[in-house]
């Protein structure tokens, strides 16, 4: 092996001797990577290998429980979805004929989700097996009630009633938009069971309301038949009604005990 340094290509430097750190210099002594820069990435090695680990381990956690996927409200919203964000669009249309009261609000997908859904309520309605569903559809096609689909923050939650002012708004998440929206319905049977109870708006909800209310929406998903498996709101209420003491189970995140006044 040659001792003479070597003379580079054309129109480049040649490279000079290593230094003692290794690292390559040009003819001249200067350094072709500047040593602060190759000390940063150095340091910066760890620092990724420890943000990859967390996000796997981020990805592989558990699942939420199902009560977290039922997260209580307050005397304004049944079930708190976060933050959303919403198509900006103000197109509005009149809800299907068995709620016509009900305006449905945001783009094409949007409003085709919102009647699906409305749709396929109104016949498990039909059944008389869901009276609290029965007595909130009515509740909601009495004022100036309005149904919209969007983006929740908390994805586990699939559909939310709030009061905006004076009027009611019933709220889906988008998830909806990718799949058949039949698969909403029984959560709109939950909202409007919820409403159906009488305690909201005005105080938040109980958990002997939701525990009614999920009774509810599980007559509804024993009325469906769909492709695609069950939707997983039923299994949730199938697992919560199915706990020793589902009121303790709900009181203990944050649902009001209605024994206690």
């Amino acid at each position: 092996m040659s001792d003479t340094p070597d003379r580079g290509v054309e129109g480049r430097p040649p490279l000079g001797p290593l230094r003692d750190d290794g690292l390559p210099t040009l003819a001249t002594g200067e350094p072709v990577l500047a040593r602060w820069f190759v000390i940063v990435m150095l340091l910066l090695v760890p620092v990724a290998i420890g943000t990859t680990i967390g996000f796997w381990r981020a990805i592989d956690r558990d699942p939420p429980a199902a009560t977290e996927r039922q997260p209580v409200g307050d005397a304004f919203i049944t079930m708190a979805r976060g933050d959303a964000l919403f198509p900006a669009t103000d197109v509005v249309e009149d809800g299907p004929s068995c709620a016509a009261g009900i305006a449905l609000i945001g783009d094409s997908s949007a409003r085709a989700a919102s009647r699906r859904a409305l749709l396929a309520t109104c016949q498990l309605l039909r059944s008389g097996d869901m009276p609290m569903a029965v007595v909130g559809l009515e509740r909601l096609l009495a004022g100036d009630a309005l149904m919209r689909v969007g983006t929740f923050e908390r994805s586990g939650v699939d559909a939310s009633m709030r009061l905006e002012g004076e009027r009611l708004v019933l709220e889906l998440n988008a998830r909806y938009l990718f799949e058949d929206a039949t698969r909403a319905a029984p959560n709109v049977v939950q909202q409007l069971a919820l409403l159906g109870d009488g305690e909201w708006p005005g105080d938040t909800l109980s958990a002997q309301a939701q525990v009614a209310a999920l009774g509810e929406l599980l007559a509804a998903c024993g009325r469906l038949s769909l492709p695609g498996g069950v939707p997983r709101p039923c299994l949730d209420a199938e697992e919560l009604l199915g706990s020793d003491d589902p009121v303790a189970d709900l009181v203990a995140v944050g649902y009001r005990d209605r024994r206690d006044g």
